[in-house]
């Protein structure tokens, strides 16, 4: 309830202010956030530490740190934004080169069939699917469900408010669907949020990384299209691509799947490495520790909570349905009731009169 309303409440500040002016306060509020998040401040620091540790000291770690929490933040604030957001002033967010990038992406997706938009968590990846589905490039947008079902609801409004379609990664069969229809398929895909994955170097150290977006391209015949979205120094975003990574298609299927995987991660590391104070990890990406394989164990109980209690919530709807539907007839039964009895005394009443 407190998350609900405290995102309630951040939309309401977000479209009073000016951009620039929304964009400074919530910086100041994400460098202010890092402070009381211990344990995602910790996960945060190993992950950086993993891939920049042999570059830069403690201190310079310290000082990214802050600077994605700050960044963060301002992609929050112009996801709360995002009812402001359309056609006729998309160009003020969003760079000249970025709509040509946009356009090669609608021609590939027409000459190739179903298409697969990769992305690590880096960047505004919500704001970039929003500007696509606003430039006539709809998608399919895989995402993971917040603990709050009330805060997943208010996110998932805003997300097809914009016209994207919202699968859950618990439900990913469903992507199936997009790819027969040759659609495009938007996914983070540098972190298993439901705990399952295939491990691989990443960084130089292995981790447990998802494997279903190459499943699926592999299966439909699709092609992978890794890119990210990023906010350039003067507050413009840049919508950056990489070549398709298409899957090769052999008889050893595990060893195709893990060989796309391989150059995804590839393309994530470049990425990473050019936007260290984007890169968005707040969960630990390598569980070699004890505390790390705990932390996944729980993601994966807190994932299995969120169905459990989302399915509860269905059954707790309808059987409400139920009851009201319930209370209706019984009044229908009275009312019948009650006009048979008068039905009855109405004769006997007459005759008394006649006589």
């Amino acid at each position: 309830m407190f998350a609900y309303t405290l995102y309630k409440f951040g939309a309401f500040l977000s479209l009073r202010f000016p951009l620039p002016i929304a964009r400074r306060g919530a910086a100041a509020v994400g460098s202010l956030t890092s402070v009381f998040q211990r344990r995602t401040r910790r996960a945060l620091y190993r992950n950086l530490q993993v891939a920049f540790g042999d570059e830069m000291t403690p201190r310079e770690l310290n000082r990214l740190r802050t600077k994605i929490y700050s960044n963060f933040a301002m992609f929050v604030l112009e996801f709360l934004r995002l009812p402001k957001l359309d056609r006729a002033n998309i160009a003020e967010i969003l760079t000249p080169e970025s709509f040509a990038t946009y356009e090669r992406a609608k021609e590939l997706a027409k000459e190739r069939g179903p298409v697969i938009f990769l992305t690590p968590h880096l960047g505004n990846w919500e704001l970039g699917a929003a500007a696509g589905s606003i430039l006539d490039l709809p998608m399919t947008l895989l995402v993971d469900a917040h603990p709050s079902p009330r805060v997943t609801r208010f996110f998932n409004e805003r997300r097809t408010s914009k016209g994207l379609r919202i699968v859950s990664v618990n439900e990913f069969q469903k992507c199936f669907r997009a790819m027969h229809r040759k659609q495009v398929v938007a996914i983070a895909g540098d972190r298993p949020a439901t705990g399952q994955g295939i491990r691989l170097p990443y960084f130089g150290k292995p981790a447990l990384v998802p494997d279903g977006y190459a499943l699926l391209a592999r299966r439909f015949g699709g092609v992978i299209l890794p890119g990210v979205f990023v906010m350039r120094k003067d507050g413009m975003h840049e919508y950056l691509v990489e070549d398709v990574i298409e899957p090769r298609i052999t008889d050893d299927l595990d060893g195709d799947v893990r060989d796309c995987v391989e150059k995804c991660l590839r393309v994530f590391e470049k990425f990473v490495r050019q936007f260290p104070e984007q890169w968005f990890v707040f969960r630990p990406i390598w569980d070699d520790t004890r505390t790390d394989r705990l932390s996944l164990r729980q993601e994966r109980i807190r994932a299995r909570q969120q169905r459990i209690d989302a399915r509860i919530e269905r059954i707790d709807a309808r059987r409400g349905r139920m009851e009201e539907h319930r209370r209706r007839l019984e009044a229908d039964r009275k009312r019948l009731e009650e006009t048979e009895k008068d039905l009855r005394k109405g004769p006997r009443q007459e005759g008394r009169g006649d006589e």
